[in-house]
């Protein structure tokens, strides 16, 4: 019988992506080994310290030469109807309010056809730099489709085979305090959603619509990925209270909240307290560093003055980290009146990370908020993430020597090995945004 084994040997994998029996690094400015990698059909069968077994008899060898060598990259935070809009709807003084006022009003153009065109060019971007599992967010409703729902459900069926994507409504949370609003649940379910989203703001009957969220979501047994604390204000302890609603309800299904930024404002003992809950609810963090620096404390004078920046706007995410709490980084938005840049580049993302929040200082475990911390939030840590027996046979291999060279020049050309079979992907040609002429 013809022997089906690809064996990649001499990749150099970052240790904390390997299981532990393979050992540690021994430098931690250096933490990655070489290791030979055994793929059968589209699971790997094997990882083992290179060169320690003989290559199987008719086997596939394809030595990578000490290449960085990671996991499918996942994205666990994303907006696929807002992305790419922003050469029609520019955000121009790059301010939180003014991004929501400009994306509303950009929702007038969302047919099918127009988000479908900007959509599939971000995931033909996301695959080509290396990301195999992807959530978006999408406002429930959207603009001329309503409910984009069916939309979502349609893209992730033409899109199984290259990128697992996973689709979360964005509704409103007041709404939640009321029966009416079961309806969102009710067909997020029935479409296959990853979970519910919402953004909760503080209001007086906060407590009151966080309760009626859970509720809906214990009784359609779906989790709840939201948006909060996307502000400045210490006062703002809207995490705090998903903590505490989670160990009222003893809730038992995946809570992720994102951005949370008002928690590096808030006192030490204030963060501290609301950290400690965070991590015995177990909730899961997202981080959104490139998005939120640049929204975040933009200063305009009352002569139309840019003014600088003295807060980061992002979570403290090695705080986090410190109490055992799952933190991943994501992409967020992606050029439109959030985030004016971006290309869907995780490695970017990890790359901004490592300076913006100093995941550096754990080099190490860095990596995986790319890789195996956002697949636990997508509940796919057991298939993607790492690279080791029995998961998808999906990795990205860079040119690069060390973990410090991939980061310090990232290699734009990328070679993707998708279930064991490898690939040179070209990124899309800008042409392809192109609104069609009237």
């Amino acid at each position: 019988m013809h022997n089906t084994i690809k064996r990649y040997t001499n990749a150099n994998i970052p240790t904390a992506l390997l299981c532990d029996s393979l050992g540690c690094a021994t430098d931690d400015e250096s933490p990655s080994i070489l290791c030979d990698i055994d793929v059968e059909r589209q699971t790997i069968t094997s990882v083992r310290k290179a060169g320690t077994t003989a290559i199987p008899e008719g086997g596939h060898v394809y030595d990578l030469s000490g290449s960085i060598v990671l996991p499918g990259l996942v994205d666990a935070h994303t907006h696929l109807d807002k992305t790419h809009s922003w050469q029609r709807s520019p955000n121009r003084s790059r301010t939180f309010p003014d991004a929501i006022e400009t994306l509303f009003a950009d929702e007038a153009h969302w047919s099918a056809e127009d988000m479908y065109r900007r959509a599939n060019f971000a995931l033909k971007t996301a695959q080509a730099q290396g990301t195999v599992a992807l959530r978006t967010h999408f406002n429930c409703p959207a603009g001329q489709l309503g409910e984009a729902h069916e939309f979502f459900h349609s893209l992730a069926s033409e899109w199984s085979e290259r990128i697992l994507l996973q689709y979360v409504p964005l509704c409103t949370s007041d709404g939640y305090a009321t029966p009416t609003e079961e309806r969102y649940f009710a067909r997020a379910k029935a479409l296959g959603c990853a979970a519910i989203g919402g953004m909760p703001l503080m209001n007086p009957d906060l407590r009151k619509q966080i309760d009626r969220m859970f509720e809906l979501a214990s009784d359609y047994e779906m989790g709840l990925d939201l948006h909060i604390d996307e502000n400045p204000d210490p006062a703002s302890e809207t995490l705090r209270e998903i903590a505490l609603g989670v160990l009222r309800h003893d809730f038992r299904y995946p809570v992720t909240c994102g951005h949370c930024c008002s928690l590096s404002t808030q006192t030490p003992q204030q963060q501290s307290n609301t950290l400690e809950l965070v991590a015995e609810a177990q909730l899961n963090l997202i981080s959104l560093p490139m998005c939120n620096l640049f929204l975040m404390d933009r200063k305009w004078s009352s002569h139309q003055q840019p003014g600088s920046p003295y807060w980061r706007g992002t979570m403290p995410a090695l705080d986090a980290q410190n109490r055992g709490i799952n933190v991943a980084v994501a992409s967020d938005n992606v050029r439109d009146a959030f985030y004016a840049y971006g290309d869907y580049d995780l490695i970017e993302v990890w790359n901004q990370a490592n300076r913006i929040l100093h995941l550096d200082s754990r080099l190490k475990d860095s990596v995986k908020a790319i890789t195996s911390a956002p697949a636990k939030i997508m509940g796919l840590d057991q298939s993607y993430g790492k690279i080791a027996s029995g998961y998808k046979a999906h990795f990205v291999i860079f040119d690069s020597p060390s973990i410090n060279h991939l980061l310090s020049r990232p290699p734009k050309i990328r070679r993707i090995i998708h279930n064991g079979y490898m690939n040179l992907i070209s990124l899309p040609d800008w042409e392809e945004l192109n609104e069609p002429s009237v």
